[in-house]
This record gives C-alpha cells, sequence and structure tokens, in this order.
C-alpha cells in the first residue's frame, strides 16, 4: 500500500464526468422522442406509427402498413423538424428512417380498444319502414303514446 491519500469524488462530479464521457446526455436528450412522440406528430401518425428506437442521430420508427411508410417517407423533414423543435440543445435528429412492422397495427388496435370508445353513433331507421310504422301509429289519439311507440320501436330496430 502506498503512503498516499486518495481523493475524494463527489457522486455528482463523478456522475457528469461518467454522462460526458459515454455521451449519455446526448443519448438521454435524443431519447426524449418517446415522451413526446403522440403529441407531436399527431394522433393519426401517432396510431400508424411509434418511434422504435434512436441510434446515433438516426430515429427508428415502426410503421403499420406499407401505405403510411410511403407518406411518412414524404413527410420526413417535415417530422424531423417538429421533432427538432423539441430536443434541447444541439441534439438534433439528423435522419428518420421507418421500418413496417406487422403486428404493429393489432398492438395500436388494442391500444385503442382498452380506452372507452363511447357508445356507437346512432344508424337511421330505414325509412320506408320507419314510414309503414307510421302509418301505423297514425290513428292513436295520445301525441305521448304515439312518441312512445316510435321510441319502442326505434330500439326495437336497434336504432336508439
Amino acid at each position: 500500500m502506498t503512503g498516499g491519500k486518495k481523493k475524494i469524488v463527489r457522486i455528482d462530479t463523478l456522475l457528469g464526468e461518467i454522462f460526458e464521457n459515454r455521451n449519455w446526455r446526448q443519448n438521454l436528450a435524443r431519447n426524449r422522442i418517446f415522451d413526446f412522440w403522440d403529441e407531436a406528430v399527431g394522433e393519426g401518425i401517432a396510431s400508424h406509427a411509434q418511434p422504435k428506437l434512436v441510434r446515433g442521430k438516426v430515429l427508428w420508427v415502426d410503421v403499420t402498413d406499407s401505405i403510411w411508410m410511403q407518406q411518412l417517407h414524404l413527410q420526413k423533414e417535415h417530422l424531423r423538424e417538429v421533432i427538432n423543435k423539441r430536443i434541447p440543445g444541439d441534439e438534433e435528429i439528423e435522419d428518420i428512417r421507418f421500418n413496417l412492422v406487422a403486428h404493429l397495427k393489432a398492438a395500436l388496435s388494442a391500444t385503442k380498444i382498452d380506452q372507452d370508445p363511447g357508445p356507437p353513433p346512432p344508424v337511421p331507421p330505414d325509412r320506408r319502414k320507419l314510414a309503414e310504422f307510421e302509418k301505423l301509429i297514425a290513428n292513436l289519439g295520445d301525441e305521448g303514446a304515439r312518441e312512445s311507440f316510435r321510441t319502442i320501436w326505434l330500439v326495437g330496430q336497434g336504432r336508439k
């Protein structure tokens, strides 16, 4: 054992040096894309494309089908600009590459199914059938009764 004393280094200083030596700070900044992707690109794109990984200054995005892949390829520069506005410092993404992933569509659909979509929109009744039914109840003197029968008929038709 040597007679020299060891210098005590603060943990924050040590971690700061490690972050700098391994470029973790830049990688961390670029990987924030995963946090803001849906908001930055919008729900329409996010439902068909999700970031997979950042390798160097290249963002890899998984896409549900070839039509969306082509559409996103045409929008690549715009997407890159939108993303780079949200990345701090000079850690910009230089390129975006798209990868077709068949199972992504099912996975994204399953995520949407987990959210409550609410009731389906009402389907308008068949006009001919409704007219026939209106003739049947036309002789009822009480408007409230006619409205009740109409409502029951519509529910029975799966229209309300």
